[in-house]
């Protein structure tokens, strides 16, 4: 194994440990003391020191749901630029070539003696349509997670849709399927 990736997995382990080693600080700082026995007074210099061990955990999350939420805007902000300034390429979707695996999956629901099988429908479909744009063929991939007869039903209503593609680098583009989300 690589020793990068060995450090990396030790540090998120110790990392964890700490932020559960924290929590389990405070809870005795504020005064739980066990099942069975009195709630004590507190502490507040273990309710500090279990602040002090949750305070990264607490970054981490914090710069994790910024980043993503950085990462959802920039999308959006490509997919509008796209639909305002992109080449229009009309996509009739009766020549779509849509491959499906779909099956039923058995999970375990409920614990103890309320354990039962359940099945469960997985729908796996790929959308793949080779575009002519401009003496280049644009092949486009999609996949979605929808029954297939319902897929093939929206596309037999819709009857054609638009592909968006950026003049200016056609590995740029977007395929409007906000219909199927109705």
């Amino acid at each position: 194994m690589n020793l990068k990736k060995i450090l990396s997995d030790f540090g998120s382990w110790i990392f964890i440990g700490l932020t559960f080693l924290g929590f389990i600080i405070i809870y005795a700082g504020i005064g739980g003391r066990g099942r069975y026995n009195a709630t004590g007074e507190t502490n507040l210099y273990f309710v500090a020191v279990g602040i002090v061990l949750i305070i990264p955990f607490l970054i981490y999350m914090l710069k994790t749901k910024i980043l993503i939420s950085k990462a959802e805007n920039e999308e959006s902000t490509r997919i509008s630029d796209l639909i305002r300034s992109g080449d229009k390429v009309i996509i009739n979707l009766d020549n779509l070539e849509l491959q499906s695996n779909s099956y039923k999956q058995e999970i375990e629901v409920g614990s103890g003696y309320n354990t039962r099988n359940e099945y469960i429908d997985v729908n796996h479909n790929a959308i793949m349509i080779d575009v002519p744009y401009k003496n280049d063929l644009i092949k486009y991939k999609l996949n979605v997670d929808m029954d297939t007869t319902k897929l093939k039903m929206h596309f037999a209503i819709k009857q054609e849709t638009v592909l968006y593609v950026d003049p200016t680098n056609p590995n740029s583009n977007y395929l409007d399927l906000r219909f199927l989300e109705s």
